[in-house]
């Protein structure tokens, strides 16, 4: 059953890099579908270019578009924590914490493959505090986590050892919220084209009921791009779904590039 105060409320989604291609579309979609979106970026500029372009946003079936929210900062940054709470108690209620773990831009040229290396490492895990600051609305909500791994990374190190890395990382990220927050769903999601693979042993994980089935044959049937996958998953997820990790289309400039 609906919680009643949960109802009156509008749903919110919390984008971590939101200034990555990957973000940007992963806004767009969920504006597009009514939702309010606070997007956490660093770069100021590239965040105010992205409001300026949200901002031109119309409805293609007259549905409102949602509100967008930017928030800059870094996610270990209590200041931006302070302020990510403050609206979401605003807005709604929390329904979706996107953490883009693979969006990522390294260092200066000239910094040594190890300096490059933990600088990515740091990268990977430093949305954690903030996860755990939002903690108790995630569990309040049953929100779903969705880590996203990007195939676009700008670490400075070789493309194959960055992707593997940031995969690890996200699937990690995954299994361990999966077995400790038991209310809350977590996805992780890949580039490439897949079948939903199970990364963890755990009843919940390992569950599947007709509803799940459905929302896996529709992802596989159709392929989806990024954004539209992690907007409709960040929505519909069922729980049993938790643990699991799904592969997004890649864009054509990626295919071409690599």
């Amino acid at each position: 059953m609906a919680d009643t105060k949960q109802s009156q409320k509008q749903p919110v989604v919390l984008i971590i890099r939101v200034g990555s291609w990957i973000g940007a579309e992963a806004a767009v979609h969920f504006l597009k579908r009514g939702v309010t979106v606070i997007g956490i970026g660093v770069d100021p500029t590239r965040l105010n270019s992205l409001c300026a372009a949200l901002a031109r946003l119309t409805p293609s079936d007259g549905t409102p578009i949602g509100k967008f929210i930017s928030c800059a900062g870094l996610p270990t940054d209590k200041a931006l924590q302070d302020k990510v709470v403050e609206h979401i108690k605003r807005e709604g209620y929390l329904t979706a914490m996107i953490n883009n773990a693979g969006a990522y831009e390294g260092p200066s040229e000239g910094a040594s493959p190890i300096e490059l290396w933990e600088s990515l490492q740091r990268s990977l895990f430093e949305s954690l505090p903030l996860l755990h600051r939002i903690r108790h609305d995630l569990r309040k909500w049953r929100c779903r986590v969705l880590n996203v791994a990007a195939d676009d990374a700008q670490t400075g190190l070789p493309h194959h050892v960055a992707l593997v890395a940031i995969k690890t990382a996200v699937n990690m990220l995954t299994a361990e919220l999966a077995l400790l927050e038991p209310r809350v769903t977590t996805l992780a999601i890949h580039p490439g084209l897949s079948l939903p693979l199970s990364l963890s042993t755990s009843s919940a994980a390992a569950a599947t009921t007709s509803s799940t089935e459905a929302g896996v044959a529709k992802l596989q049937d159709n392929l989806l791009p990024a954004g539209e996958l992690i907007a409709d998953l960040a929505l519909n997820a069922d729980h049993s779904m938790s643990g699991q990790f799904y592969m997004y289309s890649e864009p054509e400039f990626l295919k071409i590039s690599h």
